[in-house]
């Protein structure tokens, strides 16, 4: 008992941050045309609002906060400065999947300026068009980023005795974690999956299975999360070459293979099409549901986790929930603390070769069927019923919530997971099923309804009661990173080519 007191009072030092992917749309549901707003300033400097792979794709990154509320007022902020900066013709899309896309051509790939780091950014993206199309790369979601504090890590180090640097154990355990999250993650798109439907420009000119629902949607039935199927972001070069999550080393000599064993498949494409022919142009193009993830500056990202560990990880498998104005709600963050932090204290074996194909299984279940009645998934101990295997997973997690009330004086923590339980019973309580079922009662189609629930959003973002301070300083970042952006475009030391091998040169043995 001694311990768990000890153990509760280090979990206030957590810290998360959150990055949030949405679409710029038209007030009619399309992809918007129009540039990055320079009155968001400069996507390639700016630390909170950039863009990820078109240019109409904003990133919304807070920083990791100890403070949950500091993060979600945060989050908050950035959409209402977004909201009031853009063109009033333009709106922030609310759901995951994209809403009405324009041919390839008319994609355009999110630009950086003409320094060689933006160069590379964009050269980087042009691979990923060129290797996955355009339109899989529109999908958007949540990135939930999460730390524990030095001393949680000093007490389990303790607890168990181990004979690891406290450096060393931090990563290995943090790998621990991601077995866990990866083995049992599929309660993460069966709780909060939020895209069982899609407009059909998004799977036009492809083969697919899902079913039509009048004429501009396709869904399929029992899905939970198509962004997350072999329909959504995905990657079927990478799955030939699984991970080993064993162990800091293995990782990153599996990531170091990637980034230097030549794909059959991508050296086809011509040079300027890519940054280059391997299975990974970089470390940011692995697909994959969780991330180990250190912050280094100077050093890529494979040299800066071999040198210093990993220091967070990045859960990437949160759909944005187009009910919630932010995407997610501090209910659902509740919630993925508890489950992140059951996957860091419970037993944690390695992942063969064969669990990590019956994960994959699980998950496209899951993502597809996840809602179907009595739907079974596959073990290592053979089929289990989804509800079966997930009220077992939400009993294992009562230790932790107590751990999480305690150590923040709420029943909040015990709560989510009870509200979560009722899912299981009652499926219709998902995101994934309470859309399906407005499209039908309204009579609208993915892209209505979506574009029904971003209108509101935008009205709420506005009136959002951001500080003064936070405003101020929101406009101090658009001045500053135009002048950084500026900068490095006079700048300019070297050609292009020798920046590129500076950095993607690997200083590592990994």
């Amino acid at each position: 008992m001694k311990s768990d007191y000890v153990l509760a009072g280090t979990l206030g030092g957590i810290r998360r941050g959150i990055e949030k992917e949405t679409l710029r749309t038209t007030k009619n549901g399309t992809f918007a045309p129009t540039p990055h707003p320079k009155s968001l300033g400069a996507a390639l400097t700016h630390p909170f609002i950039t863009t990820d792979f078109a240019e109409a794709q904003l990133e919304l990154i807070t920083p990791a906060f100890t403070d949950k509320l500091q993060m979600f007022e945060h989050l908050a902020s950035l959409h209402h400065f977004v909201a009031t900066e853009l063109p009033k013709s333009e709106m922030l899309w609310a759901g995951s999947l994209p809403p009405v896309l324009p041919n390839d051509d008319d994609i355009t790939i999110a630009q950086y300026g003409t320094s060689n780091a933006a160069q590379m950014k964009m050269k980087y993206r042009q691979g990923l068009a060129n290797r996955y199309g355009k339109r899989m790369q529109t999908i958007s979601g949540i990135h939930y980023n999460f730390s524990f504090p030095e001393h949680f890590w000093q007490h389990v180090h303790a607890q168990e005795n181990s004979e690891l640097a406290l450096s060393d154990f931090i990563s290995e355990k943090y790998f621990h974690m991601i077995r866990n999250v990866i083995r049992h993650g599929w309660i993460v798109p069966f709780l909060f999956g939020a895209s069982p439907a899609a407009d059909k420009s998004y799977v036009e000119g492809r083969e697919h299975n899902l079913e039509p629902m009048g004429d501009d949607t396709f869904y399929l039935p029992w899905a939970t999360s198509l962004r997350l199927s072999n329909l959504g972001y995905t990657n079927s070069e990478q799955s030939n070459y699984p991970l080993n999550y064993d162990s800091k080393m293995t990782y990153l000599k599996g990531v170091s293979d990637l980034l230097a064993m030549t794909s059959d498949k991508y050296r086809l494409l011509d040079d300027n099409q890519q940054l280059n022919a391997s299975v990974l142009q970089l470390e940011n193009e692995l697909y994959s549901s969780v991330r180990p993830k250190v912050v280094s500056a100077d050093l890529r990202p494979l040299d800066a986790m071999c040198q210093q560990g990993v220091e967070y990880v990045e859960l990437r498998t949160v759909d944005n929930n187009p009910y919630l104005p932010l995407g997610i709600n501090e209910m659902q963050s509740h919630f993925l603390d508890l489950f992140l932090t059951h996957c860091a204290l419970s037993p944690s074996p390695s992942l063969t070769p064969e669990e990590l194909a019956i994960v994959q299984q699980r998950v496209e279940l899951v993502a597809t069927m996840g809602r179907k009645p009595d739907l079974l998934l596959p073990t290592l101990e053979g089929e289990q019923r989804l509800a079966d295997m997930g009220l077992t997973l939400l009993a294992s997690m009562t230790d932790v919530a107590t751990l999480f009330d305690t150590a923040f004086n709420t029943q909040a923590y015990s709560l989510s997971v009870s509200l979560e339980r009722q899912k299981f019973a009652d499926t219709s309580l998902t995101p994934s099923a309470m859309l399906l079922a407005d499209m039908r009662a309204n009579g609208l189609g993915y892209r209505d309804l979506v574009q029904r629930l971003s209108d509101g959003h935008m009205q709420t973002h506005a009136a959002y009661l951001i500080s003064d301070a936070m405003h101020a300083e929101l406009h101090q970042w658009v001045a500053k990173s135009i002048d950084e952006q500026d900068a490095l475009e006079g700048t300019q030391d070297v050609p292009f080519d020798a920046f590129l091998r500076r950095k993607t040169a690997m200083t590592c043995d990994c």
